[in-house]
């Protein structure tokens, strides 16, 4: 049961990008810390069985891209 609450609350955070996390993408993005999330995401993924859980740069970049988008969208 402590297993199950800690990977929910893993992917709940996980799917949330914020301003912060998209200027501080050199953190989050370390080789470091990418590791230690692939651990996680793929202890999540064994568990559940499903492979439910983004990896987080890959998302921040495709924030970055939409917003992007948006942004020239609304210039032109």
């Amino acid at each position: 049961m402590r297993y199950l609450i800690c990977i929910t609350l893993i992917a709940m955070s996980s799917c949330t990008v914020t301003e912060d996390m998209i200027s501080n993408k050199n953190l989050y993005c370390s080789e470091v810390y990418v590791a230690a999330r692939s651990v996680a995401r793929a202890a999540g993924n064994a568990v559940l069985g499903t492979q439910s859980i983004p990896d987080v740069c890959r998302t921040i970049d495709e924030v970055v891209e939409a917003d992007t988008a948006d942004k020239s969208d609304q210039e032109s």
